[in-house]
Protein backbone atom coordinates (compact mmCIF):
# COMPACT_ATOMS: atom_id res chain seq x y z
CA UNK A 1 0.00 0.00 0.00
CA UNK A 2 0.97 3.73 -0.97
CA UNK A 3 0.47 6.90 1.15
CA UNK A 4 -1.69 8.34 0.25
CA UNK A 5 0.06 11.54 -0.72
CA UNK A 6 2.00 9.54 -2.94
CA UNK A 7 -1.35 8.36 -4.85
CA UNK A 8 -2.02 12.27 -4.91
CA UNK A 9 1.13 13.16 -6.41
CA UNK A 10 1.18 10.08 -8.89
CA UNK A 11 -2.62 11.45 -9.95
CA UNK A 12 -1.09 14.63 -10.74
CA UNK A 13 1.87 13.36 -12.74
CA UNK A 14 -0.66 11.54 -14.65
CA UNK A 15 -3.21 14.23 -15.25
CA UNK A 16 -0.14 16.18 -16.33
CA UNK A 17 0.93 13.75 -18.77
CA UNK A 18 -2.20 12.63 -20.28
CA UNK A 19 -4.06 15.81 -20.63
CA UNK A 20 -1.05 17.70 -22.17
CA UNK A 21 -1.40 20.25 -24.90
CA UNK A 22 -0.02 18.04 -27.53
CA UNK A 23 -2.50 15.76 -26.34
CA UNK A 24 -5.65 18.64 -26.63
CA UNK A 25 -4.05 19.15 -30.60
CA UNK A 26 -4.27 15.66 -31.32
CA UNK A 27 -8.01 15.97 -30.45
CA UNK A 28 -8.57 19.38 -31.98
CA UNK A 29 -7.97 20.10 -35.50
CA UNK A 30 -5.52 22.92 -35.75
CA UNK A 31 -4.29 24.99 -39.52
CA UNK A 32 -1.45 23.07 -41.07
CA UNK A 33 -0.15 25.38 -43.90
CA UNK A 34 1.07 23.18 -46.85
CA UNK A 35 4.31 21.50 -46.32
CA UNK A 36 4.13 21.52 -42.51
CA UNK A 37 2.93 18.32 -41.55
CA UNK A 38 6.23 17.50 -39.70
CA UNK A 39 4.78 19.34 -36.70
CA UNK A 40 2.02 17.17 -36.42
CA UNK A 41 4.27 14.07 -36.97
CA UNK A 42 6.53 15.37 -33.89
CA UNK A 43 3.83 16.26 -31.38
CA UNK A 44 2.51 12.59 -32.73
CA UNK A 45 5.74 11.38 -31.15
CA UNK A 46 5.32 13.58 -28.21
CA UNK A 47 2.22 11.84 -27.51
CA UNK A 48 3.10 8.71 -27.92
CA UNK A 49 6.08 9.11 -25.50
CA UNK A 50 3.26 10.65 -23.03
CA UNK A 51 1.31 7.33 -23.49
CA UNK A 52 3.87 5.29 -22.56
CA UNK A 53 4.62 7.08 -19.13
CA UNK A 54 0.90 7.49 -17.92
CA UNK A 55 0.75 3.62 -18.85
CA UNK A 56 3.37 3.09 -16.32
CA UNK A 57 1.83 5.70 -13.69
CA UNK A 58 -1.14 4.22 -14.21
CA UNK A 59 -0.09 0.72 -13.65
CA UNK A 60 2.00 1.73 -10.74
CA UNK A 61 -1.52 3.48 -9.15
CA UNK A 62 -3.46 0.21 -9.99
CA UNK A 63 -1.04 -2.39 -8.53
CA UNK A 64 -1.53 -0.11 -5.27
CA UNK A 65 -5.09 -0.50 -5.93
CA UNK A 66 -5.37 3.16 -6.13
CA UNK A 67 -8.02 5.43 -8.49
CA UNK A 68 -7.10 7.11 -11.36
CA UNK A 69 -7.88 10.51 -11.76
CA UNK A 70 -6.39 12.21 -15.04
CA UNK A 71 -9.19 14.95 -14.94
CA UNK A 72 -10.09 17.18 -17.97
CA UNK A 73 -7.79 19.39 -20.14
CA UNK A 74 -6.93 22.66 -18.71
CA UNK A 75 -9.78 25.44 -19.86
CA UNK A 76 -6.89 27.31 -21.33
CA UNK A 77 -6.45 24.97 -23.76
CA UNK A 78 -10.20 25.75 -25.24
CA UNK A 79 -9.85 28.51 -26.83
CA UNK A 80 -7.05 28.00 -29.00
CA UNK A 81 -8.50 24.89 -31.66
CA UNK A 82 -8.79 26.37 -35.57
CA UNK A 83 -5.60 28.19 -34.97
CA UNK A 84 -2.42 27.43 -37.26
CA UNK A 85 0.00 24.75 -36.06
CA UNK A 86 2.69 27.16 -36.45
CA UNK A 87 1.44 29.13 -33.78
CA UNK A 88 0.29 26.59 -31.68
CA UNK A 89 3.66 25.02 -30.97
CA UNK A 90 4.92 28.18 -29.47
CA UNK A 91 1.79 28.04 -27.35
CA UNK A 92 3.15 24.52 -26.66
CA UNK A 93 6.47 25.33 -25.36
CA UNK A 94 4.92 28.00 -23.01
CA UNK A 95 2.51 25.50 -21.71
CA UNK A 96 5.42 22.81 -21.73
CA UNK A 97 7.61 25.16 -18.95
CA UNK A 98 4.54 24.87 -16.72
CA UNK A 99 4.48 21.56 -16.96
CA UNK A 100 8.15 21.15 -16.24
CA UNK A 101 7.34 23.33 -13.02
CA UNK A 102 4.40 21.26 -11.79
CA UNK A 103 6.51 17.72 -12.25
CA UNK A 104 9.58 19.55 -10.65
CA UNK A 105 7.22 19.92 -7.71
CA UNK A 106 6.00 16.37 -7.55
CA UNK A 107 9.54 15.09 -7.69
CA UNK A 108 10.29 17.05 -4.34
CA UNK A 109 7.05 15.74 -3.26
CA UNK A 110 8.01 11.93 -3.43
CA UNK A 111 11.17 11.92 -1.49
CA UNK A 112 10.10 9.21 0.39
CA UNK A 113 8.62 7.16 -2.62
CA UNK A 114 11.48 6.21 -4.30
CA UNK A 115 9.69 3.98 -7.06
CA UNK A 116 7.19 6.57 -7.53
CA UNK A 117 10.01 9.54 -7.78
CA UNK A 118 11.72 7.64 -9.94
CA UNK A 119 8.79 7.75 -12.43
CA UNK A 120 8.58 11.64 -11.59
CA UNK A 121 12.13 12.13 -12.63
CA UNK A 122 11.66 9.92 -15.63
CA UNK A 123 9.02 11.94 -16.45
CA UNK A 124 10.86 15.47 -15.74
CA UNK A 125 13.69 14.35 -18.08
CA UNK A 126 11.13 13.36 -20.88
CA UNK A 127 9.23 16.70 -20.65
CA UNK A 128 13.02 18.51 -20.82
CA UNK A 129 13.02 16.87 -23.81
CA UNK A 130 9.90 17.21 -25.52
CA UNK A 131 10.81 21.05 -24.23
CA UNK A 132 13.74 20.45 -26.56
CA UNK A 133 11.80 19.48 -29.61
CA UNK A 134 9.44 21.87 -28.92
CA UNK A 135 11.79 25.20 -28.83
CA UNK A 136 13.77 23.64 -32.62
CA UNK A 137 10.15 23.67 -34.09
CA UNK A 138 9.64 27.16 -33.53
CA UNK A 139 12.73 27.84 -34.52
CA UNK A 140 12.48 26.22 -37.93
CA UNK A 141 9.15 27.68 -38.39
CA UNK A 142 10.86 30.79 -37.64
CA UNK A 143 13.37 30.14 -40.18
CA UNK A 144 10.83 29.07 -42.30
CA UNK A 145 11.41 25.58 -43.17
Amino acid sequence: MIEPSTVKNLNRLLAIVSRSFPQYLQFSRPYVPPGHDYLIESLDSIVADQNALAERIGQMLIDAHAPLRTGEFPMDYTDKHDLSIDYLVGVAVDFQDQDIAAICDIVEQLQTAPAAKALAEEGLGMAKGHLDSLREMVAEIAAGK
